[in-house]
């Protein structure tokens, strides 16, 4: 039911790109309206849903909060204190996931409305891309990653104040925002194509030459971010390496936006930073690929542009062909979709039975 839904509403992008925006605008804020009550409506069997409400359960209210005393589940200080101030408003799991949720999808609908051309279809790459790994299931790294998208005018307009204000922020629910730093600073670097493609093939051969050489700092970076999991046991064990489809991926997605700069430069406002953070996070994809999961959540802070991107790289075509790109983007992003959300089910009936 759910996945004929998206295609539902991918079908409805396509068909309203030639609408207004207040068509757009008013169809968006109905989509983050349903999503954010499926986010507070999900089952506790959804990875990691469980462990946030029996956060939830154990955070004090606002008046009960002391100094030395943070339960369970609550690694960053910014997260405990929301929940608690929810806590205060009304104690429930439900309206407490609904909030977590509504904040998300404010800062997504205020992200979209803002850098994307066509809000609708970059809502859909955001559905099929990331809402179930991340809203359903990291919250923390949700608002976090979409606190820094937020950030994308103060980085164009040099506001560094601002930014690092709002990372600082963004670190408070979750340690990975500090990735974010290096992008304001790579801005300021206009990467030239050649230097793009060289620096992609240095990434593919480095990740296989030096991986074994690295581990020990990687161990040690990640145990800082608190990311230790994910560069140990089966998830080292697991890792697809260059197997991994996404970083192909992300790797066509990077190329065709960066060869298409003569075209795309005078439709998007933002495209040199679009292509910075985009190609920054596809270095590190490929970069740490021996570790599929640190790597996975790592690069998806700045994939997360991808939102802004497949929208406006069909504008680069033709009429008819670009009616045949967005028939291809929906058919892959459908399967993205298909294939995360078939995997939570699959994850979840061996849950219950166990």
């Amino acid at each position: 039911m759910i996945l004929i839904l998206f295609i539902g509403l991918y079908f409805i992008a396509v068909a309203t790109l030639q609408k207004s925006v207040q068509i757009q605008k008013n169809l968006l804020i109905l989509v983050c309206i349903i999503l954010t009550w499926m986010i507070g409506n999900r089952d506790l069997a959804w990875a990691d849903t469980f462990v946030y409400v029996m956060a939830f359960n154990q955070a004090p209210t606002i008046f009960q909060i002391h100094a030395d005393t943070i339960p369970f589940g609550y690694s960053e200080i910014g997260y405990f204190y929301l929940a608690s101030i929810i806590k205060t408003i009304y104690n429930d799991a439900f309206f407490y996931l609904v909030v977590m949720g509504a904040i998300s999808m404010f800062l997504l609908y205020k992200s979209l409305t803002k850098y994307c051309i066509f809000p609708l279809i970059g809502i859909c790459d955001y559905i099929g891309r990331f809402l179930l790994n991340r809203d359903f299931t990291q919250m923390r790294s949700s608002l976090a990653i979409l606190l820094i998208i937020f950030t994308i005018d103060f980085i164009y307009k040099k506001e560094i104040w601002k930014f690092l204000g709002v990372v600082f922020l963004a670190y408070q629910f979750h340690r990975m925002a500090i990735i974010a730093l290096p992008v304001y600073f790579l801005y300021k670097v206009r990467f030239h194509k050649t230097t793009i493609v060289i620096s992609l093939i240095a990434a593919f051969i480095l990740s296989q030459v030096i991986a074994s050489s690295i581990s020990g700092t990687v161990d040690s970076w990640s145990e800082d971010l608190q990311y230790e999991t994910y560069t140990q046991g089966n998830y080292v064990e697991e890792a697809l390496g260059l197997r991994n489809p996404l970083i192909y991926f992300q790797l066509a997605v990077l190329l065709v936006f960066t060869f298409m700069e003569e075209k795309l430069k005078q439709i998007a406002p933002y495209y040199y930073l679009l292509r910075t953070g985009y190609f920054y996070s596809t270095m590190i994809l490929i970069f740490f690929c021996n570790y599929t999961a640190l790597s996975g959540r790592t690069s998806t802070m700045f994939a997360t542009m991808e939102m802004f991107i497949l929208p406006v790289i069909g504008m680069a075509f033709k009429k008819n062909v670009r009616i045949l790109y967005y028939m291809v983007l929906g058919v892959i992003l459908i399967y993205f979709f298909y294939s995360k959300y078939n995997g939570a089910m699959i994850e979840m009936a061996g849950s219950n039975l166990s």
